[in-house]
């Protein structure tokens, strides 16, 4: 399967969603948050939770993998970094949280991946419950302010071919395909 790179470019500004009403996070760890979301960093006592949301919500491993998430899957996203030869300045590990600080989604962001001031979007996943509610891009809205804030020009990021719904989404929010790369091991 072919995977199409997509970049698109910034606007600056910022966005007050408010924080009040979000139970069991830790507002100290907040790095973004829109009206229905709030993000974190997770760490390594989060990866079973996160596993428990990739077994909930398994279409995005079946639409881009052909199969359920592995048992391992979420451990595997924890630890896997780009090769040795690509470069970067931090890795995001981060988990989106409702009201109810119930895990609904999975953000990891790499920031000067190959370039400075080029940000990569490696995961975006949301629980199935929350598509087609706006949830979504709500958050990537945030998140762009947030990696904008941290100094970036563009983002970047990888849509395996044929994810259609992928496909929809991210050219609403103004990414274009750049470049398709064949035989990559998704």
């Amino acid at each position: 399967r072919g995977q199409g790179a997509s970049a698109g470019k910034l606007e600056r500004g910022s966005r007050d969603c408010g924080v009040a009403g979000y139970a069991a996070l830790r507002m100290d760890a907040l790095l973004f948050e829109c009206p229905r979301l709030a993000v974190r960093e997770l760490g390594a006592a989060d990866v079973p939770r996160v596993q428990a949301l990739f077994d909930a919500n398994p279409d995005y491993f079946v639409a881009v993998n052909g199969r359920t998430p592995a048992p391992d899957e979420a451990q595997t996203e924890f630890d896997e970094r780009p090769p040795p030869h690509i470069g970067f300045s931090r890795r995001w590990f981060c988990g989106a949280f409702d009201r109810a600080g119930v895990l609904q989604g999975v953000v990891i962001v790499l920031s000067d991946l190959s370039a400075p001031r080029v940000w990569h979007v490696a995961l975006f996943l949301l629980a199935g419950a929350l598509h087609g509610s706006g949830a979504a891009r709500g958050l990537y809205e945030a998140m762009e302010h947030w990696i904008a804030r941290g100094g970036a020009r563009w983002i970047r990021l990888g849509v395996v071919a044929g994810n259609r719904r992928a496909e929809a989404f991210w050219g609403r929010c103004g990414f274009d395909e750049v470049r398709v790369r064949e035989g990559v091991d998704t």
